[in-house]
């Protein structure tokens, strides 16, 4: 089994047993998320991705070349094992947005790790998360891997995913509105059409935010528990990697971190 010697003045495993983490999304960011989580004491896991591992993915994502061609869930199952024999995976290689698994399997779930890219799939997996009055933290990269942002939803406590996309409307802060495409973007999306493609940033671009969505994932799932370490400040954390050209907020690896209250025009008002 997996031994926490090292880390059990940080956190202790007992905290995390039995915790359930049910995560969407198990790509470049996804599986990186997964595995701090992993080493980090969760140990039940239901993972949603339908996508396989591709040649592609190799220069972003951290599973190994022998797994090509299998199932992303697949491989991240065999990962979490290998590291923690004694851990728990149900694996789902299905779209949320069709699996008749995903909202009963949702019910039983301590934190929703939401890691797709698709906004569609981010917006259904809150709405999901917002009726069954369950934690959810939301990670998405920026085009070109300026950077990212993670943004976690807590019943009683915080506004839900919509509430922030509505809130960065209304006060201009749709930080990828302040990119400009590159020439593949321009001749791929206004050339042939393909509206949902963005030119993706380096494996540590992506990591750094997938990092920040798993220590923020750990703090949400610490809530009640006997912490020994401080949860981060405010639930929505916008992170740069690099300066955005004519965006004087962004900088060199620099945070900012805001609390959004849940909107009274929101359909998580009710909490």
């Amino acid at each position: 089994m997996l031994r926490f010697d090292r880390i059990q003045h940080l956190v202790s495993p007992e905290e995390l047993q039995g915790k359930l983490v049910v995560q969407i999304g198990v790509g470049s960011g996804g599986a990186a998320a997964n595995d701090h989580l992993t080493m980090n004491g969760v140990r039940r896991w239901a993972l949603f991705d339908p996508d396989s591992y591709d040649d592609v993915n190799l220069v972003k994502h951290p599973r190994n070349r022998s797994q090509l061609g299998k199932l992303k869930v697949k491989n991240q199952e065999e990962w979490i094992l290998d590291r923690n024999p004694t851990a728990e995976v149900r694996v789902f290689a299905e779209d949320v947005l069709s699996s008749a698994s995903f909202t009963s399997v949702v019910q039983d779930a301590d934190l929703v790790l939401c890691c797709a890219d698709k906004p569609e799939v981010r917006s259904y997996v809150n709405e999901v998360s917002v009726r069954a009055r369950k934690p959810c933290v939301t990670a998405s990269v920026f085009r070109q891997g300026f950077g990212g942002e993670v943004y976690a939803y807590i019943p009683g406590a915080f506004g839900c995913f919509q509430c922030m996309s509505r809130t960065a409307d209304e006060q201009g802060w749709n930080i990828e509105d302040s990119i400009e495409p590159t020439s593949d973007e321009e001749r791929t999306v206004y050339g042939l059409n393909l509206r949902d493609f963005k030119a993706s940033g380096l494996s540590m671009d992506i990591q750094t935010v997938a990092i920040i969505q798993a220590r923020i994932g750990l703090d949400v799932l610490l809530i009640g528990a006997q912490r020994k370490f401080k949860p981060m400040p405010g639930n929505w954390v916008i992170f740069y990697n690099r300066p955005i050209p004519n965006n004087p907020v962004s900088g060199f690896l620099k945070a900012v971190h805001l609390r959004v209250r849940p909107r009274k025009d929101c359909q998580c008002n009710g909490d």
